[in-house]
């Protein structure tokens, strides 16, 4: 005979498990993905949500905005996602570069976050996005709306890429046209990446900052005021008188030369002639004739040469130095004057101050 208490206990044993079964299949991973409904609500002919549809959500910070009133004109900043890149690291670049805009360089502008301008870019489609985005007079216009001068709309590339790419546009409300576009590569560390972007953003506005490029620059355009006339007209003249110089003492000293060479030949013929004969006699006049002429010849060629190099720096100086007042370079006396001694002669010159 069958107990039935044995029978009650084996199906009471068996619907609890079933129970336990059921209670943890309810909390698995594709339990839980089954209980989400991604349908649109009160649209019985949707379909599931479309997540193509849906632009990229900025973090839920609590942020409100608040549009500046001081009189000043206000930059508008946001980072429009571009790739994969994380929505916490846009915002954070976002408050990087509101943060640099705060320097005095920038004093006379305020600088906010763009969140009016990326709850408009939101509530578009994915396409009128993308659009808007790359359009100046689309994001002018938004901007134009909330009142603001200028709209900076950054953007970072870090998929696929060694070192990330960031760009910023500097947008003109006024104009709905782009100022000015800075396109450089960071760091992967968001420290290394603000560092990079007080730069980017000194480019961006054309702020000279009085760096030693800066500096170097503006001395050579200093330097290159016109000459004055006098000084023009005195370098030239001087500069061909040191041409001419150089040219003459270089004739003179080819005579020289030209007449050593004779005398070599005059001492070589007087050696095979008789001596004391008529020809002996001539070769020795002739040597001595042209070490006299071929003497004084060398010497003009030296003196030459000297006084040509001398014209030539006065020359270069004439062209090169700009006098820091009015004043004619002429105005400080100037001497040139020859100079001779036994072993030779040359030029003087200086100035007297």
């Amino acid at each position: 005979m069958t107990n039935p208490f044995r029978k009650a206990s084996f199906l009471k044993r068996l619907f609890s498990l079933l129970i336990l079964i059921t209670f943890s299949a309810s909390f698995s991973p594709v339990a839980m993905a089954q209980d989400f409904d991604f349908s649109d609500e009160g649209d019985d002919s949707a379909g599931d949500f479309n997540f193509d549809d849906t632009p990229a959500q900025p973090l839920n910070t609590g942020k409100t905005f608040v549009m500046p009133n001081n009189g000043k004109p206000v930059n508008l900043v946001f980072f429009e996602p571009v790739d994969g890149t994380p929505q916490k690291t846009l915002d954070l670049l976002t408050e990087a570069t509101v943060e640099k805009l705060k320097d005095e360089k920038y004093a006379e502008y305020d600088s906010v976050e763009g969140i009016p301008i990326v709850e408009k870019l939101n509530a578009m489609s994915e396409d009128d996005r993308a659009n808007c985005t790359f359009e100046a007079s689309c994001i002018a216009d938004i901007g134009r709306e909330i009142g603001a001068a200028n709209v900076i709309v950054g953007r970072i590339t870090t998929e696929g890429l060694e070192r990330p790419k960031i760009t910023f546009d500097l947008i003109d409300v006024s104009t709905s046209s782009s100022k000015n576009f800075i396109e450089f590569e960071t760091q992967n560390r968001l420290r290394k990446q603000e560092q990079d972007i007080s730069g980017a953003l000194l480019r961006l506005f054309n702020i000279d900052t009085g760096s030693i490029d800066s500096l170097m620059t503006k001395r050579v355009v200093e330097e290159s005021a016109p000459l004055p006339t006098g000084q023009l007209v005195g370098g030239i003249i001087v500069g061909v008188l040191a041409l001419g110089a150089i040219g003459t003492g270089a004739y003179f000293g080819y005579t020289a030369k030209s007449l050593d060479d004779q005398i070599a030949k005059d001492i070589e013929a007087n050696i095979n002639a008789t001596p004391g004969s008529f020809d002996s006699l001539k070769h020795q006049a002739d040597v001595k004739a042209d070490q006299d002429t071929a003497s004084k010849d060398a010497m003009i060629a030296n003196i030459l040469y000297a006084s040509g190099a001398v014209l030539a720096v006065v020359s270069v100086i004439l062209f090169l130095v700009r006098q820091d007042k009015d004043e004619d370079i002429f105005a400080n006396d100037l001497y040139i004057s020859p100079s001779f001694n036994a072993d030779g002669g040359g030029v003087v010159t200086g100035f007297t101050f």
